[in-house]
Protein backbone atom coordinates (compact mmCIF):
# COMPACT_ATOMS: atom_id res chain seq x y z
CA UNK A 1 0.00 0.00 0.00
CA UNK A 2 1.23 3.54 -0.78
CA UNK A 3 2.03 6.03 1.91
CA UNK A 4 -0.49 8.77 2.69
CA UNK A 5 0.73 12.12 1.26
CA UNK A 6 1.90 14.62 3.84
CA UNK A 7 -0.57 17.46 4.42
CA UNK A 8 1.28 20.65 5.41
CA UNK A 9 -1.96 22.14 6.76
CA UNK A 10 -2.67 19.28 9.15
CA UNK A 11 -1.92 19.77 12.85
CA UNK A 12 0.46 17.13 14.29
CA UNK A 13 -0.85 14.50 16.67
CA UNK A 14 -1.65 15.45 20.24
CA UNK A 15 1.44 13.66 21.50
CA UNK A 16 3.72 15.57 19.14
CA UNK A 17 1.89 18.75 20.06
CA UNK A 18 2.50 18.43 23.79
CA UNK A 19 5.94 16.89 23.96
CA UNK A 20 8.94 19.19 23.89
CA UNK A 21 11.41 18.50 21.12
CA UNK A 22 14.53 16.68 22.27
CA UNK A 23 17.64 18.88 22.02
CA UNK A 24 19.74 15.88 21.07
CA UNK A 25 17.78 15.18 17.89
CA UNK A 26 17.19 18.81 16.93
CA UNK A 27 14.08 17.71 15.05
CA UNK A 28 10.43 18.31 15.81
CA UNK A 29 7.03 17.76 14.27
CA UNK A 30 8.11 19.38 11.00
CA UNK A 31 11.65 18.11 10.72
CA UNK A 32 15.08 19.37 11.71
CA UNK A 33 15.94 22.93 12.68
CA UNK A 34 16.44 25.23 9.70
CA UNK A 35 19.10 27.92 9.90
CA UNK A 36 17.43 30.93 8.26
CA UNK A 37 20.50 33.18 8.46
CA UNK A 38 21.15 33.23 4.71
CA UNK A 39 17.43 33.57 3.95
CA UNK A 40 17.21 36.47 6.40
CA UNK A 41 20.11 38.26 4.71
CA UNK A 42 18.55 37.78 1.27
CA UNK A 43 15.20 39.02 2.55
CA UNK A 44 16.73 42.12 4.13
CA UNK A 45 18.47 42.98 0.84
CA UNK A 46 15.22 42.52 -1.08
CA UNK A 47 13.33 44.72 1.39
CA UNK A 48 15.91 47.50 1.07
CA UNK A 49 15.69 47.34 -2.73
CA UNK A 50 11.89 47.30 -2.51
CA UNK A 51 11.97 50.48 -0.41
CA UNK A 52 14.15 52.12 -3.09
CA UNK A 53 11.62 51.06 -5.72
CA UNK A 54 8.87 52.80 -3.76
CA UNK A 55 10.93 55.96 -3.31
CA UNK A 56 11.73 56.16 -7.03
CA UNK A 57 8.42 54.90 -8.50
CA UNK A 58 5.59 56.12 -6.28
CA UNK A 59 7.72 58.93 -4.91
CA UNK A 60 9.95 60.74 -7.39
CA UNK A 61 8.53 59.59 -10.75
CA UNK A 62 4.95 59.84 -9.51
CA UNK A 63 5.54 63.39 -8.24
CA UNK A 64 7.08 64.42 -11.57
CA UNK A 65 4.07 62.97 -13.36
CA UNK A 66 1.68 64.89 -11.12
CA UNK A 67 3.55 68.10 -11.80
CA UNK A 68 3.24 67.50 -15.54
CA UNK A 69 -0.51 66.93 -15.39
CA UNK A 70 -1.10 69.91 -13.08
CA UNK A 71 1.01 72.24 -15.23
CA UNK A 72 -0.84 75.07 -16.93
CA UNK A 73 0.86 74.16 -20.21
CA UNK A 74 -0.37 70.55 -20.15
CA UNK A 75 -2.40 69.51 -23.19
CA UNK A 76 -4.15 66.11 -23.42
CA UNK A 77 -2.77 63.85 -26.15
CA UNK A 78 -3.30 60.31 -27.35
CA UNK A 79 0.45 59.62 -27.29
CA UNK A 80 2.23 58.66 -24.08
CA UNK A 81 5.06 60.88 -22.91
CA UNK A 82 8.62 59.71 -22.29
CA UNK A 83 8.02 60.05 -18.55
CA UNK A 84 4.92 57.84 -18.76
CA UNK A 85 6.92 55.21 -20.63
CA UNK A 86 9.58 55.27 -17.91
CA UNK A 87 6.90 54.98 -15.22
CA UNK A 88 5.31 52.00 -16.99
CA UNK A 89 8.64 50.17 -17.26
CA UNK A 90 9.57 50.98 -13.66
CA UNK A 91 6.14 49.81 -12.42
CA UNK A 92 6.44 46.54 -14.31
CA UNK A 93 9.94 45.96 -12.93
CA UNK A 94 8.69 46.66 -9.39
CA UNK A 95 5.75 44.28 -9.84
CA UNK A 96 8.04 41.45 -10.96
CA UNK A 97 10.47 42.22 -8.15
CA UNK A 98 7.60 42.17 -5.64
CA UNK A 99 6.80 38.58 -6.62
CA UNK A 100 10.33 37.50 -5.70
CA UNK A 101 10.11 39.44 -2.42
CA UNK A 102 6.74 37.93 -1.46
CA UNK A 103 7.88 34.39 -2.26
CA UNK A 104 11.06 34.86 -0.19
CA UNK A 105 9.12 36.27 2.74
CA UNK A 106 6.59 33.42 2.68
CA UNK A 107 9.40 30.85 2.56
CA UNK A 108 10.88 32.53 5.64
CA UNK A 109 7.48 32.46 7.40
CA UNK A 110 7.07 28.75 6.63
CA UNK A 111 10.57 27.80 7.78
CA UNK A 112 10.33 29.98 10.90
CA UNK A 113 7.03 28.38 11.82
CA UNK A 114 8.58 24.90 11.45
CA UNK A 115 11.40 26.00 13.76
CA UNK A 116 8.84 27.35 16.21
CA UNK A 117 7.19 23.93 16.39
CA UNK A 118 10.59 22.48 17.27
CA UNK A 119 11.45 25.16 19.83
CA UNK A 120 8.14 25.33 21.69
CA UNK A 121 5.48 22.85 20.45
CA UNK A 122 3.10 23.17 23.44
CA UNK A 123 2.30 26.79 22.56
CA UNK A 124 2.10 26.39 18.77
CA UNK A 125 -1.29 26.02 17.10
CA UNK A 126 -0.76 27.43 13.60
CA UNK A 127 0.84 24.91 11.23
CA UNK A 128 3.57 26.03 8.76
CA UNK A 129 1.17 25.49 5.86
CA UNK A 130 -1.50 27.72 7.33
CA UNK A 131 1.05 30.34 8.44
CA UNK A 132 1.49 30.94 4.69
CA UNK A 133 -2.03 30.05 3.54
CA UNK A 134 -3.71 32.65 5.76
CA UNK A 135 -2.19 35.43 3.62
CA UNK A 136 -4.27 34.28 0.62
CA UNK A 137 -7.72 33.74 2.16
CA UNK A 138 -10.09 36.75 1.91
CA UNK A 139 -11.33 38.22 5.20
CA UNK A 140 -9.27 35.76 7.28
CA UNK A 141 -6.14 37.42 5.90
CA UNK A 142 -7.05 40.53 7.89
CA UNK A 143 -6.10 38.98 11.25
CA UNK A 144 -4.91 35.38 10.99
CA UNK A 145 -1.35 36.12 9.72
CA UNK A 146 -0.95 38.49 12.67
CA UNK A 147 -1.89 35.73 15.12
CA UNK A 148 0.46 33.28 13.41
CA UNK A 149 3.37 35.72 13.65
CA UNK A 150 2.68 36.26 17.36
CA UNK A 151 2.89 32.50 17.91
CA UNK A 152 6.17 32.30 15.99
CA UNK A 153 7.59 35.19 18.02
CA UNK A 154 6.57 33.68 21.36
CA UNK A 155 8.01 30.26 20.48
CA UNK A 156 11.22 31.81 19.16
CA UNK A 157 11.95 33.89 22.25
CA UNK A 158 10.76 31.40 24.86
CA UNK A 159 9.73 33.01 28.14
CA UNK A 160 10.77 36.48 27.02
CA UNK A 161 8.42 38.25 24.64
CA UNK A 162 10.19 41.10 22.84
CA UNK A 163 8.63 42.64 19.71
CA UNK A 164 5.33 43.14 21.55
CA UNK A 165 5.01 46.63 20.09
CA UNK A 166 6.67 45.84 16.78
CA UNK A 167 4.28 43.11 15.61
CA UNK A 168 1.10 45.24 16.07
CA UNK A 169 2.86 48.10 14.27
CA UNK A 170 3.91 45.76 11.45
CA UNK A 171 0.38 44.50 10.98
CA UNK A 172 -1.19 47.96 11.25
CA UNK A 173 1.08 49.33 8.52
CA UNK A 174 0.46 46.17 6.46
CA UNK A 175 -3.30 46.73 6.52
CA UNK A 176 -3.06 50.47 5.89
CA UNK A 177 -0.82 50.04 2.84
CA UNK A 178 -3.01 47.17 1.60
CA UNK A 179 -6.18 49.29 1.76
CA UNK A 180 -4.53 52.33 0.19
CA UNK A 181 -2.99 50.23 -2.58
CA UNK A 182 -6.30 48.49 -3.36
CA UNK A 183 -8.22 51.77 -3.45
CA UNK A 184 -5.52 53.46 -5.55
CA UNK A 185 -5.61 50.68 -8.14
CA UNK A 186 -9.37 51.22 -8.43
CA UNK A 187 -8.91 54.94 -9.01
CA UNK A 188 -6.24 54.39 -11.68
CA UNK A 189 -8.80 52.52 -13.78
CA UNK A 190 -10.79 55.75 -14.20
CA UNK A 191 -10.36 57.94 -17.28
CA UNK A 192 -11.15 61.12 -15.35
CA UNK A 193 -8.05 63.30 -14.86
CA UNK A 194 -9.06 64.49 -11.38
CA UNK A 195 -9.57 60.91 -10.22
CA UNK A 196 -6.20 59.95 -11.73
CA UNK A 197 -4.50 62.79 -9.85
CA UNK A 198 -6.18 61.66 -6.63
CA UNK A 199 -4.69 58.22 -7.17
CA UNK A 200 -1.26 59.79 -7.73
CA UNK A 201 -1.57 61.73 -4.47
CA UNK A 202 -2.54 58.57 -2.57
CA UNK A 203 0.49 56.82 -4.08
CA UNK A 204 2.65 59.68 -2.87
CA UNK A 205 1.23 59.35 0.64
CA UNK A 206 1.75 55.59 0.63
CA UNK A 207 5.45 55.90 -0.25
CA UNK A 208 6.75 56.68 3.26
CA UNK A 209 4.25 54.21 4.75
CA UNK A 210 5.63 51.38 2.58
CA UNK A 211 9.21 52.34 3.44
CA UNK A 212 8.36 52.25 7.16
CA UNK A 213 6.61 48.90 6.67
CA UNK A 214 9.72 47.45 5.02
CA UNK A 215 11.85 48.66 7.92
CA UNK A 216 9.47 47.01 10.41
CA UNK A 217 9.64 43.73 8.46
CA UNK A 218 13.45 43.89 8.49
CA UNK A 219 13.49 44.29 12.28
CA UNK A 220 10.88 41.53 12.67
CA UNK A 221 12.65 39.02 10.42
CA UNK A 222 16.06 39.77 11.91
CA UNK A 223 14.81 39.55 15.50
CA UNK A 224 12.98 36.24 15.11
CA UNK A 225 15.76 34.63 13.06
CA UNK A 226 18.45 35.55 15.59
CA UNK A 227 16.23 34.50 18.51
CA UNK A 228 15.74 31.05 16.99
CA UNK A 229 19.48 30.69 16.39
CA UNK A 230 20.25 31.68 19.99
CA UNK A 231 17.77 29.16 21.41
CA UNK A 232 19.09 26.27 19.32
CA UNK A 233 22.67 27.14 20.29
CA UNK A 234 21.66 27.25 23.95
CA UNK A 235 20.48 23.65 23.65
CA UNK A 236 23.97 22.62 22.60
CA UNK A 237 25.50 24.06 25.76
Amino acid sequence: MGQTPHNPYATPTAQAHTEAAAPSSMAGSYGAFRDNGALKTALVCLLVLDALFYIVNTGILNYMNMQRYESASYLPTDNTSELEDIISIASLAHALFSIALIVTFLVWVNRSCKNAWLLDPPRMETTPGWAVGYFFIPIIMLWKPYGAMKEIRSASYGKDHPLKTLIPLWWTFSLITLFIGTYTDTLYSSTDLDVYLTACKLDLISTPLNVILNYLVIVLVTGITLAQQRRILHWHQ
